[in-house]
């Protein structure tokens, strides 16, 4: 079997589970170290560093595949507690209160499928194959394992030149690339 049909098979299987496990506490491991932001974005860059520890605790929040079949969109919540564990500064990725008070780190987890030509089969066949379970059949395999990202939080004078130069998108919070999944456990 080619790297390339082992890493959409494990995709497939990473992808599944993370599908079947919404509100459920997860551990997520990673091929490597995981890679964090340790400063905020000032508007043109911001610091990381890596940390050993190639796992994270999460509870997966939403899972599915969207687009036809076609990209997996997955968010997982991290507690603050997890953040201190890791050794990463809440303060430097984005947080999002739940019903006040605690905070938590939302992870983006995302994983495509990219077709190499024009596929052969009508639109309207797809949907229909992939409504009825038979996703093997008509879309290309996954494109690479999921990778875990997460928003760098801003300084508060990129909020200011943000909100004064009237072009919000160069001030955007940068997302980052935390690192590639390959496993996903349900605790």
């Amino acid at each position: 079997m080619s790297s390339t049909t082992e890493d959409s098979t494990q995709t497939a299987s990473i992808v599944q589970t993370l599908c079947d496990s919404e509100e459920c506490d997860v551990v997520l491991r990673f091929d490597d170290a995981i890679s964090v932001p340790t400063g905020k974005y000032n508007g043109r860059s911001y610091q990381t560093d890596t940390l050993p520890n190639a796992t994270l605790n999460a509870t997966i929040q939403h899972a599915s595949v969207d687009d036809e079949g076609m990209s997996l969109l997955c968010f997982a919540r991290l507690e603050m507690e997890e953040l201190d564990r890791l050794g990463i500064d809440p303060s430097v990725v984005e947080t999002e209160s739940m019903e006040g008070p605690p905070e938590r780190c939302v992870v983006d987890i995302n994983a495509p499928r990219v077709w190499d030509r024009e596929p052969d089969t009508p639109v309207e066949e797809i949907k229909q194959a992939v409504e009825e379970g038979r996703e093997k059949e008509v879309l290309p395999p996954w494109d690479g394992l999921p990778t875990a990202t997460v928003q760098v939080a801003r300084t508060e004078d990129c909020h200011k030149r943000s909100y004064e130069s009237g072009y919000h998108t160069q001030y955007r919070p940068p997302t980052h690339k935390m690192g590639t999944l390959v496993d996903v456990r349900v605790k």
